[in-house]
């Protein structure tokens, strides 16, 4: 099993991997006893930390980074260069990749019987989707739903597609209800809407220059102009002091135990 740097800014956690070794990763995850993947964006990680999900937060065992800004972030704060794995990618990366032989993908929520469709009809036979019912954050019908899909496929990873944070909510009551069945959930957003072409991507330049959420907003302007402008902009032009703080504590955390090895006394061997 592959381990990853971990870096930790303001109690966020944010794994660097690339989209292969995070495919890798999922997979490898899949093979031993499952767990549960959150592709960290900048609505996740502010949710995570001015509100909290502790037992997402206990139970997730690998942080992707998706968003731009968060690749700021984590350079403001003297980690240096981590590779973006938006959701979506990580759908392609996992269904495509050639160590998925001999698993089943499952996709459930939005646009997952099209994702379905669209994959076997590039020959990835492997992939079952089920759309879910209409219903609010921790509806019973909602959980059933989810549940009777697991059952029926027994799918070894499977990404929910609903949306921060009623997919995560989902994904941990699925997570109790079939823990021992090694499942990996993947919490993956508009992923199969984007990857089936129900929303098409930004050009390749705006994802460079981490404007894809422009380009977001303007597909679905009555649910994320509120969202990105009035809430995760000014969280985090808030972080920016945060990383900084980041940024000059680490080469102090770091020199304290060497200075304090320096200061100690030698000792003669007993």
């Amino acid at each position: 099993m592959q381990t990853f740097e971990r870096a930790v800014i303001g109690g966020l956690k944010l794994d660097r991997a690339d989209l292969d070794a995070s495919s890798r990763h999922v997979l490898d995850l899949a093979r031993a006893d499952g767990g549960i993947v959150v592709t960290s964006n900048v609505s996740i990680t502010r949710h995570l930390r001015t509100v909290g999900l502790p037992e997402l937060e206990e139970q997730t065992s690998f942080w992707t980074v998706d968003g731009v800004p968060l690749t700021w972030l984590l350079r403001i704060a003297g980690k240096g260069r981590f590779p973006r794995v938006t959701g979506t990618d990580l759908m392609n990366g996992v269904i495509e990749h050639p160590r998925s032989e001999g698993l089943r993908i499952g996709i459930v929520g939005a646009a997952a019987v099209e994702a379905e469709a669209f994959y076997r009809a590039r020959r990835h036979d492997h992939v079952h989707g089920a759309d879910l019912p209409f219903a609010e954050a921790g509806s019973a019908e909602l959980f059933d739903a989810a549940s009777a899909f697991i059952e029926r496929v027994r799918p070894d990873v499977l990404f929910v597609c609903l949306g921060f944070p009623k997919q995560e909510h989902l994904i941990l009551e699925l997570r109790r209800r079939h823990g021992d069945d090694g499942i990996v959930f993947v919490g993956a957003g508009a992923a199969a809407q984007m990857n089936t072409g129900q929303f098409p991507r930004a050009p390749r330049l705006l994802q460079r220059l981490g404007l894809e959420w422009v380009w977001r907003m303007g597909q679905d302007p009555s649910r994320l102009v509120k969202r990105y402008l009035l809430q995760d902009l000014p969280w985090l032009v808030g972080m920016i002091p945060v990383a900084l703080a980041e940024r000059f504590r680490s080469p102090k955390a770091a020199a304290a135990p060497a200075a304090a090895s320096a200061a100690a006394p030698d000792q003669a061997p007993a």
